[in-house]
């Protein structure tokens, strides 16, 4: 286990790591990796890379990708051993406990996010949150938002499904880039 706050340069500064470009991949825990495949090919149209079990692994292991770099998500099956009625598989974004909160997949033409609204609703899968417009000129509030909105969004717009093991995932267009403070970034590190 890495201590972090035992990683120290001088006087207390914190080693910071240079050069991160993005966000390479996610590793989600599934409790079911053929039912996560089907959902993440046919609802968010990722494709499969390559699925591995044994002899190779003890447990399923399953890369899946947008486009042609080799992987931006990696299920890794739960245990067969593990009683699957006792997992919490409801909404990450409710759960109250450290992990993931959500996956925010970017959509760049408005266009081409309504039509991925529509299709979420065909085939029938309920919106957990949205759609609607991540800022603070938008009226729209949640229940743990104490009245307060979107304080600091994007502007993006944006709605949210679950996963089949509750993973709340974004879909969004218009994400605002940061070149100033502003009211929705108050706080920029430049």
């Amino acid at each position: 286990m890495i201590y972090w706050h035992r990683i120290i340069k001088n006087k207390g500064d914190l080693y910071m790591i240079k050069g991160i470009s993005q966000v390479g991949h996610v590793g989600i825990a599934v409790a079911n990796i053929d039912k996560s495949l089907e959902f993440y090919r046919d609802v968010v149209g990722l494709k499969l890379t390559g699925l591995w079990g044994k002899p190779y692994r003890k447990n399923r292991q399953c890369f899946v990708r947008i486009d042609n770099m080799h992987h931006n998500i990696v299920f890794f099956e739960i245990d067969d051993s593990v009683d699957r009625s006792t997992l919490d598989i409801s909404d990450t974004a409710k759960r109250q406990k450290p992990g993931l909160h959500h996956i925010a997949f970017e959509i760049p033409e408005r266009e081409d996010w309504l039509i991925a609204m529509e299709d979420v609703k065909a085939k029938g899968i309920p919106f957990v949150s949205g759609p609607y417009v991540h800022g603070h000129e938008t009226d729209y509030y949640e229940a743990d938002d104490n009245g307060m909105g979107f304080v600091g969004g994007s502007g993006s717009h944006a709605f949210y499904i679950c996963d089949p093991d509750g993973n709340r995932l974004e879909f969004y267009c218009w994400m605002m880039k940061v070149t100033q403070k502003s009211i929705a970034a108050p706080n920029p590190d430049f």
